[in-house]
């Protein structure tokens, strides 16, 4: 079993503990030290941790962003979606797809700024692609690599099944 964690994969380090269950990555791995092994309990912690973390993650970039491009979202939300990494509505809250965690952190900040800049342009209007533009420069890349790593996380996901 590995864990996809920032454009990473890590393969699983299960080891006994006695008194708490907790979640750490090191160099070569992600440590789940649990009493209980059970593939089925150490995937939910996996899990929660990736949603807590996601959440945190996510949210601090979202800010960094927004300080970065003058762009601000109202509220920030989060679910686990199929095909969208994110959308921004009319009010300028931003939904993202906790999915996200599982991408490098370019592509992750190449989301969050399509977002963001949905937040000034609400199409995909030339002048929507000018803003994108302006803080990714490298957004007809990053389109490209999303598409991929969209492609690959779905086949990751499907050899689980």
């Amino acid at each position: 079993m590995t864990v996809q964690y920032l454009g990473q994969e890590y393969p699983l380090s299960i080891r006994p503990c006695f008194d708490e269950r907790m979640l750490w990555f090191e160099e070569d791995c992600c440590v789940v030290a649990t009493l209980d092994p059970d593939i089925t309990r150490v995937q939910a912690l996996v899990d929660r941790f990736l949603e807590r973390e996601g959440k945190r993650y996510l949210t601090e970039r979202v800010r960094t962003l927004s300080a970065q491009t003058g762009w601000e979202a109202r509220r920030v939300s989060f679910r686990r979606q199929a095909t969208i990494w994110g959308s921004c509505s009319s009010n300028k809250d931003l939904s993202l797809n906790l999915q996200l965690l599982h991408l490098a952190p370019e592509l992750i900040d190449y989301v969050l700024i399509h977002e963001l800049a949905h937040t000034v342009e609400m199409n995909h209007s030339r002048a929507f692609w000018a803003l994108v533009a302006l803080h990714c420069p490298e957004y007809p890349v990053r389109k490209r690599e999303l598409h991929q790593a969209h492609t690959q996380l779905q086949q990751r996901q499907q050899a689980v099944c």
